[in-house]
């Protein structure tokens, strides 16, 4: 289905992409217009200087003006044997500005008509031009889905704050001021910073593909500040489990979700990498786990426990044992019992025709509902906070590469070791893992290791 908004009007099955033209011109300034008159090509004599600017409707501002009335109020010109029109008889300035313009093009036979201006773009043209192009990044994986919902929930946002035929050219100030207190009403400021960051990222994609002249400020909507991101953090508290906690969910439940909170503080994997996970990237044999990360592409291998190597097998043997799944899904390591991915994004088309995008998280459902029944009641904390307990014991090791390795972690620009660097070893590696598994199971737990 098309991703954008559509008013009450039913949306098509298809994402279909469309790019508007140019936009219409602004009335030339008069430094423009004495660039006109001073643009080769046909110029008034001395007389016909003295009657410049007394044009009538119909008639020509002067004798040797190119250009001809034409009877739909149009001025015109015959060029290599066909009509070209160049814009209004009332404004002859502008009509020679844009014959001056295509002039050579048309002359020489490269250009066969002159192109039409197009309608301002409106806030709900950009959205669906924005949505459509992040759906065709998207379907190629270079977008989570859950990216993708935010994206669309934000346009929404926008569209009812400003409304949705407003043109993108006249947003002003004022308008960016209420679109702010619209983003930040009852919202964390980080909640706030992605919502912003999305905004801009609309707007900047309005003058990158041409839909507007003139890039628009946004100095009314900024960012929150670096410590305001830091004291809401702050605020949220623990936002990792402790070992007890681990131990405790593994113990409640059973396949699939034992094997998905392993992989997620075994190799810290969150929900959509454990969704898009395919079998061929788990080598079961040689306990090892080769799988690029979804969201960075960044390659990453990390060594499997045994507890997830075993658990990871009893999935696979009660999955056998359901219905047959789809063909798009067969690859996946891991399929709800309807045979769908355990997240995925489902368009749909409200009762009033518009568009609308859920997110669907079945991991992270199972996961609460799993925290709740061992008392483990902690605000922000969910199925990602085993990848950051990954991430936090991992780095009491000193390896902190290898922690960079396991978790898929892009490297910064002006990182050059990254740059370099061609493999990290399996010894530091297993350093990370042997050490986050005995942070888990005590020291004689972990002793029972068969490799």
């Amino acid at each position: 289905m098309q991703a954008g908004f559509s008013g009450t009007t039913t949306v098509p099955t298809t994402v279909t992409a469309y790019r508007l033209g140019p936009l219409a011109m602004k009335p030339a300034s008069t430094a423009s217009r004495q660039h006109i008159r001073n643009t080769p090509g046909p110029q008034p004599s001395r007389g016909d200087s003295k009657r410049a600017g007394q044009n009538a409707a119909g008639k020509k501002p002067y004798r040797s003006f190119p250009l001809t009335p034409h009877r739909n109020g149009q001025f015109c010109k015959k060029i290599r044997g066909k009509i070209h029109y160049f814009g209004t008889v009332t404004d002859p300035e502008q009509a020679l500005a844009n014959y001056h313009r295509h002039c050579e093009g048309l002359h020489s036979g490269h250009v066969t008509s002159v192109p039409k201006k197009a309608a301002p773009i409106t806030l709900r043209q950009l959205a669906n031009e924005f949505l459509n192009a992040a759906a065709t990044r998207r379907d190629a994986g270079r977008l989570t889905s859950r990216s993708f919902t935010d994206y669309h929930r934000v346009c929404g946002k926008v569209i009812g704050a400003l409304g949705r035929d407003l043109p993108v050219a006249a947003v002003t100030r004022d308008h960016l001021v209420t679109l702010y207190q619209c983003l930040s009403e009852g919202v964390s400021p980080t909640t706030l910073d992605g919502r912003i960051g999305i905004v801009r990222s609309l707007f900047k994609f309005a003058y990158d593909e041409e839909l507007i002249e003139q890039p628009l400020r946004l100095k009314a909507l900024p960012r929150p500040e670096k410590r305001e991101l830091r004291v809401d953090r702050a605020r949220r508290g623990r936002r990792h489990f402790i070992a007890s906690e681990i131990r405790a969910m593994l113990g409640a439940t059973t396949a699939p979700m034992r094997a998905m909170i392993l992989l997620g503080i075994n190799c810290g994997l969150g929900n959509t990498d454990i969704a898009k996970l395919r079998k061929d990237a788990i080598d079961l044999d040689r306990r090892w786990l080769d799988y690029p990360r979804p969201k960075t592409g960044v390659s990453r291998r990390c060594p499997l426990w045994p507890e997830t190597v075993e658990a990871i097998q009893l999935a696979l043997q009660q999955q056998h044992r359901r219905r047959p799944v789809d063909a798009a899904v067969q690859h996946l390591l891991f399929v709800t019992r309807k045979g769908h991915p355990f997240v995925r994004s489902v368009e749909k088309v409200d009762d009033k025709g518009r568009p609308v995008v859920t997110e669907h998280d079945a991991i992270a459902t199972s996961f609460k509902r799993l925290m709740a029944g061992q008392g483990i009641i902690t605000p922000g904390l969910g199925f990602y906070g085993l990848r950051r307990s990954l991430e936090t014991i991992g780095g009491e090791t000193g390896h902190q590469v290898a922690v960079d390795h396991i978790m898929g972690h892009a490297p910064a620009s002006g990182d050059m070791g990254a740059v370099y660097r061609q493999h990290v070893a399996e010894s530091a590696l297993r350093s990370v893992t042997d050490y986050v598994r005995v942070w888990l199971f005590g020291p004689e737990g972990a002793a029972a290791d068969g490799r």
